[in-house]
């Protein structure tokens, strides 16, 4: 008995022959799978790179500016964002916020003070008050007495397409850049005075 079980599993193991169709039954669904999960990760991959380069191609625009920026510039650095992302995701804004820093400039910690020059967000975005610019505290370098800095916010929502373990994300990025060829940058009806820009329209 054991001798014809023997056999029968040696004969199995040098087998060669095999059918096409059950094999192709047998692999088809995990080898969809696998090309399905690859895409599906290359492309969350891309999109989370994408919206992080589409945020610092908009903060270095902004940090470019030496005349005045208002409402419309911002919307329209928020259409920007929406083509750089090829207006994929959904729940895309933006939110600009220049600050300075006015006590404590010699450290990044939570001793030192920043204050808001000005604020905009898109699409709903609340503006940053003077109570939350402290949040940000962790982002901002070590900066002078007066010297500004602006930090540019992204938000984009992604959905993966197919259901292969991932969830769905919250994009968001937070650039700080400091202003290249003005000290400040003037946002139209609020300091535009620094840089003497009030009649400039």
């Amino acid at each position: 008995m054991w001798t014809g079980i023997k056999y029968e599993l040696t004969r199995f193991w040098r087998e060669e022959d095999a059918s096409m169709i059950a094999e192709g039954v047998m692999t088809l669904p995990i080898l969809a799978w696998w090309y399905v999960g690859s895409l599906t990760f290359f492309q969350a991959y891309e999109a989370k790179n994408v919206n992080i380069k589409a945020a610092y191609t908009i903060s270095d625009m902004l940090s470019r500016e030496d005349k005045f920026v208002d409402d419309s510039y911002m919307d329209g650095l928020y259409k920007v964002f929406k083509y750089l992302t090829d207006d994929e995701g959904f729940d895309q804004a933006i939110r600009v916020t220049q600050v300075y820093c006015s006590k404590n400039c010699n450290t990044s910690g939570d001793s030192r003070e920043l204050s808001v020059d000005w604020s905009y967000g898109t699409t709903g975005r609340a503006v940053v008050t003077a109570e939350g610019v402290m949040s940000f505290n962790k982002y901002v370098p070590i900066m002078t007495l007066g010297d500004r800095a602006v930090i540019v916010e992204t938000w984009s929502s992604y959905s993966p397409p197919f259901n292969v373990g991932l969830s769905d994300e919250d994009f968001q990025n937070i650039v700080v850049t400091r202003p290249r060829f003005v000290p400040t940058i003037c946002y139209l009806g609020v300091n535009c005075e620094d840089l003497g820009l009030v009649n400039t329209m």
